[in-house]
């Protein structure tokens, strides 16, 4: 869902001062960009989904759009403000686009974990065609990357560390859900990529959409659907069409912490089709190669999540976490979100 902004209250009909999402250069071009002042005056005409109100559209994507939202908490006037998607008007009546867009709302309400961005209301994404999350007081990734490199600075390597950490404890919580009778859903997320990401200023790190997501609950069937996922992200098996597990997430973690590490794209300046052909073969340089002070001991960990076979790599997420953490010590959000206000003072 790209760029949240803040859980707050506001007096109903109040007006919103919230940012709209940035693109990441890292990371391709989004459907915001220039075009977000156009998005935001065609919400006045948008009409209520439900209890939510919508306040402005900040993006919009081959399958929905995402608006800021009001709701009312209870009965004192106050309201508060949310997250809320909802599928593109076209592809309302579109079977297959209606069960990927439910499907993602019924494993945001399966999750529990705070890496993952909190389900408000999932109940009418296969009826109405809408779901709403909570706010987050933060950046996106793509965001906080480019306003650094505005003011010449660059992530420390150990926030770089713990915020991929964080990702990988958040994506080993979504690969070992299960059902009611204690069937694993088998999640793949399959976009892991820094449009992704929201990094919070009291220095949480979230995983915000799981439009592109494979599991139990929704067999992988995309015909006439866009491609899933960032190509520049894919695992080896992904960009060539097989079956996915966890470990393909672990790939896409590790390619985003290579860029975090290195300061540089993996991929810069090649055509979709030389992209493709690097992945297929495993064609990852070693990050000292690019950062002459990488760590011998983060260089290994790193190439062990990038091996193109999937049995090589980490068996799981949490295994990546684990190896990370032993790295870069525990958690430190107050060292992250120091640094994240430092970029954005």
């Amino acid at each position: 869902m790209g760029h949240y902004i803040e859980v707050g209250h506001v007096k109903s009909g109040a007006r919103s001062s919230v940012a709209s999402d940035d693109t990441w250069p890292w990371a391709g071009p989004t459907n915001v960009g220039a075009g977000t002042r156009e998005l935001a005056g065609a919400v006045h005409r948008a009409v209520a989904m439900g209890r939510f109100r919508p306040v402005r559209r900040v993006r919009s994507c081959a399958l929905s759009e995402v608006f800021i939202a009001l709701f009312d908490r209870d009965d004192d006037g106050v309201a508060e403000v949310a997250m809320v998607k909802r599928i593109r008007p076209e592809l309302h009546h579109v079977p297959e686009a209606r069960r990927l867009f439910a499907h993602e709302a019924m494993l945001l309400g399966a999750f529990d974990h705070r890496g993952i961005v909190r389900a408000l209301d999932s109940g009418h994404a296969s009826t109405h065609g809408y779901f709403a999350t909570e706010m987050l007081h933060g950046r996106s990734l793509p965001e906080l990357v480019r306003r650094a490199e505005e003011y010449g600075l660059r992530m420390p390597l150990r926030h770089a560390i713990s915020l991929v950490a964080s990702m990988a404890e958040a994506l080993d919580h979504a690969h070992g859900r299960i059902t009611a009778d204690r069937t694993p859903l088998q999640v793949v997320h399959a976009d892991v990529a820094p449009g992704n990401v929201t990094v919070t200023y009291d220095g949480s790190v979230k995983l915000v959409d799981f439009g592109c997501a494979q599991s139990r609950l929704c067999p992988v069937e995309r015909r006439g659907m866009p491609r899933a996922g960032a190509l520049a992200y894919m695992s080896p098996e992904q960009c060539r069409g097989e079956g996915l597990d966890r470990r393909s997430d672990v790939y896409a973690l590790g390619v985003v912490l290579w860029e975090l590490a290195t300061w540089s794209r993996l991929y810069r300046r090649l055509a979709p089709e030389q992209v493709i052909a690097r992945i297929a073969i495993g064609a990852v340089p070693l990050p000292s190669q690019v950062r002459a002070d990488i760590p011998s001991e983060l260089e290994d960990v790193l190439m062990v999540a990038l091996q193109p076979a999937p049995q090589r790599r980490f068996s799981s997420a949490g295994e990546f976490a684990a190896a990370l953490r032993r790295l870069g010590g525990a958690e430190d959000p107050r060292g992250l979100d120091s640094w994240v206000r430092r970029v954005f003072h």
